[in-house]
């Protein structure tokens, strides 16, 4: 079986430790480097191509979105998981922009991380359950009229934002009072229009826009 290749960058060398001990021990991950700051992550990057950089984006006491940004650009198959003690929405979004698939706090459990590490080869995103909260906080049900760079009906951003709170499709039509088939209707139109592959980009888009983040 072809091993997940990662590189672990982080400025605490027992951090750095820690989690190369814990994937170490995945069947299916192999820890190829460690980086203590960007430009040695970058260069392991150019060295040693992995399929996954999981990254603490607070390094020798900087947010560093550049060094995510850089390696997305020249090399966009390599797949970024941020984690962080940051749990700022706004922080969350620019990582999310410079082309992270996946933000966990350094609160998340040890199977989150190895989660997040299968979810993004896999092409998929992970986010865990505080940073969702964070990132949906400032919305209300009575937010639902947001204004986005996409034309959507008042209805279709309804959607969209219980969409991003995980509600399922009976939930939705519960709390809209509209039937399943409707709640359906609105789904495909927002994949359509948003130029999405499915849910989950969906929840991606709504985490992504600024729209998500306003006070």
């Amino acid at each position: 079986m072809e091993k997940i290749t990662v590189i672990v960058v982080d400025d605490h060398p027992m951090l750095r430790g820690g989690i190369r001990s814990l994937l170490q021990k995945q069947d299916d991950m192999q820890v190829v480097g460690e980086a203590e700051n960007g430009s040695i992550a970058i260069q392991l990057a150019q060295e040693l191509s992995p399929n996954v950089m999981v990254m603490d984006i607070n390094l020798n006491g900087v947010v560093d979105v550049h060094t995510t940004e850089e390696i997305k650009q020249r090399w966009p198959a390599i797949k970024v998981v941020a984690f962080s003690m940051h749990n700022d929405a706004q922080i969350i979004r620019r990582m999310l922009k410079a082309g992270a698939s996946a933000y966990l706090t350094k609160s998340a459990s040890h199977e989150e991380l190895t989660a997040a590490i299968r979810a993004v080869v896999k092409g998929d995103v992970y986010y865990d359950r505080q940073v969702l909260d964070v990132m949906t906080s400032s919305l209300t049900n009575n937010d639902s009229n947001f204004e986005s760079e996409v034309n959507l009906s008042q209805r279709e951003n309804e959607v969209l934002y219980y969409v991003s709170k995980e509600f399922s499709n009976q939930e939705i039509a519960e709390r809209m009072e509209i039937s399943l088939r409707t709640v359906e209707t609105h789904k495909r139109n927002l994949v359509k229009k948003l130029r999405v592959k499915n849910v989950v980009g969906l929840v991606r888009y709504a985490l992504e826009n600024q729209y998500l983040f306003e006070s």
